[in-house]
């Protein structure tokens, strides 16, 4: 929540900054800073997953948190472009840690059969912490300068630390648990007296398994599909710019009502980690493509909306914000859980790497989308940003059902390589 709480300010006063005559920022040179702290996840990404495999996940997930925190706050000094892009950059590089983090720290905590629930808890999280953050920081850029906001964002994440550095540990063994989490609530085994197979990746080097998963097409295809479902996810950064465009409404106004999204992303996650667990891995086919197909007709919608020349702009507005909250309910569940659950099962001891590899992939989509975007919208409107994310859409639908699809067909031998502990 403290990471989302420290990416989330940028987004909330993105109207206070663009309208401050002192920066000279519009919507082309925001997306470029946007695209700079893309660029830093990318590098980051690439770098820490194999550090949390290598240094363990709570050490990581500490450290670049704290990083995270600090140049948060840094935010309130800056006051050019160049500037804002390059803490951007170094804020989100410490912040990719976080996710392959803890992905290390729930592969020695969890057995592969509750993936799908730990990863929905964590995800709830961070739509909780978004949805909080734009309300809470809406809120206080209606009484405070922007500067003062990032500051406070800070503030709030550095108290945030020291809790986690008392309550997080890196193993069960620390508090005296078994070694991993294994109750009665998993199926049996066929025998349940045989000693547990090992992961085929576990006698791999970090170099083997990187040559393993560049030959399997599922990764090549849930990369792709990553690529697509960020981009979608990500016009959470635009988004109290784009409703701050509807008439009558406020910077603060807009990033209160932003939390829409991540509200429908919350509600989405709550139950879907239980969901995707208990369907087989046929259904997943049929789940993934059908929230994604609802993802679709959501954009649709507000590409309709923007159209529309009879609604009248306070009902516009209210449907905007029931759409965006159907956006996020689709969308979530087909964003965060493939990726995070694939990740453990096929990484193994190496999900750290993979995850992170995974995300770099997704943020290069984004980092891309972020640059056009910006000038999109000085050029053409907000309407032709939403007539990309309708082609993106249901591209990503198409692909994560064929990932789904692979996924379901080469289970079985997957399960016979893979541990079942």
């Amino acid at each position: 929540m403290a990471f989302i709480l420290s990416r989330t300010v940028l987004a909330v006063a993105s109207p206070e900054m663009i309208g401050d005559p002192n920066l000279d920022l519009d919507e082309a040179s925001y997306g470029d800073i946007a695209a700079w702290g893309m660029g830093g996840m990318i590098a980051g990404k690439l770098l820490t997953g194999a550090m949390a495999d290598w240094l363990g996940g709570r050490r990581v997930f500490l450290i670049a948190l704290a990083l995270t925190a600090l140049l948060s706050a840094t935010f309130g000094w800056a006051s050019s472009t160049a500037t804002f892009a390059a803490i951007n950059f170094f804020m989100l590089f410490a912040m990719a840690a976080s996710w392959p983090s803890m992905a290390s720290i729930i592969s020695v905590w969890f057995s592969p059969t509750k993936y799908g629930r730990v990863w929905s808890a964590l995800s709830t999280s961070s739509r909780l912490s978004a949805a909080l953050s734009l309300i809470v920081l809406g809120s206080l850029l209606s009484v405070l300068s922007w500067q003062n906001v990032f500051r406070t964002a800070g503030l709030m994440s550095l108290c945030v630390l020291g809790l986690v550095f008392f309550y997080l540990k890196a193993s069960p063994e620390v508090v005296g648990l078994p070694e991993r989490d294994e109750s009665p609530a998993e199926p049996e085994r066929d025998e349940a007296d045989a000693p547990l197979p090992t992961h085929f990746l576990d006698d791999k080097n970090p170099a083997e398994a990187l040559r393993t998963f560049a030959t399997s097409g599922r990764f090549w295809l849930l990369c792709a599909s990553v690529m697509c479902t960020t981009v979608l996810m990500d016009f959470l950064i635009f988004l109290p710019l784009y409703l701050a465009s509807f008439e009558g409404v406020s910077s603060a106004q807009a990033s209160s009502w932003a939390s829409a999204f991540p509200i429908g992303c919350l509600l989405a996650l709550v139950a879907g980690g239980f969901v995707y667990d208990r369907v087989s891995r046929k259904g997943r086919i049929a789940l993934l493509g059908g929230l994604l197909a609802a993802t679709t007709l959501c954009v649709a919608a507000l590409w309709g909306l923007s159209r529309a020349t009879r609604i009248p702009d306070s009902l516009e507005f209210t449907i905007a914000i029931v759409v965006l909250f159907f956006y996020g309910f689709s969308l979530a569940p087909a964003y965060y859980l493939p990726p995070s659950v694939f990740s453990n099962e096929f990484g193994g001891k190496h999900c750290g790497l993979l995850v992170g590899i995974v995300d770099a992939a997704a943020y290069c989509g984004s980092m891309l989308y972020l640059v056009a975007g910006g000038r999109m919208v000085v050029t053409w409107g907000w309407q032709s940003v939403i007539e990309l994310f309708l082609v993106i859409a249901t591209v990503a639908t198409l692909i994560t059902a064929w990932f789904a699809f692979e996924d379901y067909k080469r289970f079985p031998t997957n399960l016979r390589e893979r541990s079942a502990s």
